[in-house]
């Protein structure tokens, strides 16, 4: 059966999941023109360092404008104009999730994100926490996602088949912002914790799939910054993963010694998630666990079972997990099964899901008419 032990298809996919993430940049990515006015300016000297590929960040600003002009309206002024000069300190600190030319794991990360249901279950739970009504909020509801790499939140909604909020896709990284850039998505540059968006305009902040990135400093600013940029009545949702579980396990003891870039970061307690959203100003806190599995698909269960298995393998870039092509299968499912639990295999509108068992932890919080 080729889904358990050809190791050509594995090597052919590794090698294409290389290849088409190279970002088009001849199509989408060329820098304007012509330049219009500038509304903000910046240090020439700074003009010099790509905000993305091809722009400048006053470029990439009037590209904005012609391309998604409600994204414009709600920056600030002031802190674009701070951002120009901040440029370089973004490029010199942003690695990981970079591509392989400096030793990060963006090429595979992108491409297991293209499927972008592989997390629908725990997405739409996110989603959900914004409404008071546990309901995915609609049309004309604006979300910031603060850690939202090339827009699989973004992409996730437009599958959903009925009117779903706009989500602004933020990420530090160049070559995340990129990648979502070339899928014509509304996104922004800049770090989780120096927001450009200006005071009380956005119905939502979500900080998720890549929160323990941020250290304790940062968590607390990333906060703050959710806190000041949301209207009255609107929520911030944080997720990760609870120290001591099993998925803070999975890091730990696969991802961190297997993965192209280690990954020695902390993840959360309920304390700390308590905390940073009380000490920001937030009101009505909960703090809970929620299912959030992987599910990936096939035309029969082997297939579904090697393209969850992949899945993982591609979207923390497992490269030391083995020498051999033909043993990546079965040496990461033992580590899947041993860690997280069992693979489980069901059949589902004429196609087979593989569900690989996680569960995330989640805050929610309200800013609130008295809040500053």
């Amino acid at each position: 059966m080729q889904w358990q032990g050809d190791c050509g298809t594995i090597r052919d996919r590794m090698k294409r999941s290389r290849l088409e993430n190279e970002i088009p940049g001849s199509v989408a990515l060329l820098a304007p023109a012509r330049k219009a006015d500038r509304h903000l300016t910046a240090n020439i000297g700074m003009l010099t360092e790509l905000y993305v590929n091809g722009y400048s960040f006053e470029e990439y600003l009037d590209h904005l404008r012609h391309s998604h002009p409600e994204l414009v309206d709600l920056l600030s002024h002031e802190r674009c104009c701070d951002s120009a000069r901040r440029i370089a300190e973004m490029n010199m600190v942003s690695w990981e999730f970079e591509d392989e030319k400096v030793g990060g794991r963006g090429l595979a990360y992108n491409f297991a994100q293209k499927s972008a249901d592989n997390r629908k279950v725990g997405m739409t739970t996110l989603l959900k926490c914004f409404s008071s009504s546990f309901e995915v909020p609609g049309q004309g509801f604006r979300i910031l996602d603060v850690l939202g790499g090339d827009g699989t939140v973004a992409r996730f909604c437009k599958t959903l088949g009925h009117p779903t909020p706009t989500i602004y896709t933020a990420d530090i990284s160049k070559f995340m912002i990129d990648a979502c850039h070339a899928q014509a998505l509304p996104c922004v540059r800049q770090s989780a914790t120096r927001s450009l968006f200006r005071d009380n305009v956005l119905d939502g902040v979500l900080i998720a799939y890549g929160s323990h990135h941020l250290d304790s400093d940062a968590r607390r600013l990333a906060v703050r910054e959710a806190h000041r940029t949301l209207r009255t009545g609107g929520r911030l949702v944080l997720h990760d993963f609870e120290i001591g579980g099993r998925y803070a396990t999975w890091f730990d003891s696969i991802v961190h010694p297997y993965s192209r870039t280690g990954h020695p970061h902390a993840h959360f307690s309920r304390h700390e998630m308590f905390h940073l959203f009380t000490s920001a100003g937030f009101r009505d806190v909960r703090v809970f666990e929620i299912c959030d599995p992987f599910t990936l698909h096939g035309s029969s269960p082997e297939e579904a079972k090697h393209n969850a298995i992949m899945h993982m393998y591609e979207m923390y870039d497992l490269i030391k997990v083995t020498d051999s092509a033909c043993d990546i299968v079965p040496c990461l499912e033992r580590h899947i099964t041993e860690t997280l639990g069992p693979i489980s295999i069901r059949q589902e509108e004429g196609r087979y899901v593989a569900q690989i068992p996680r569960h995330a932890l989640v805050a929610v919080g309200t800013k609130l008419t008295y809040d500053s």
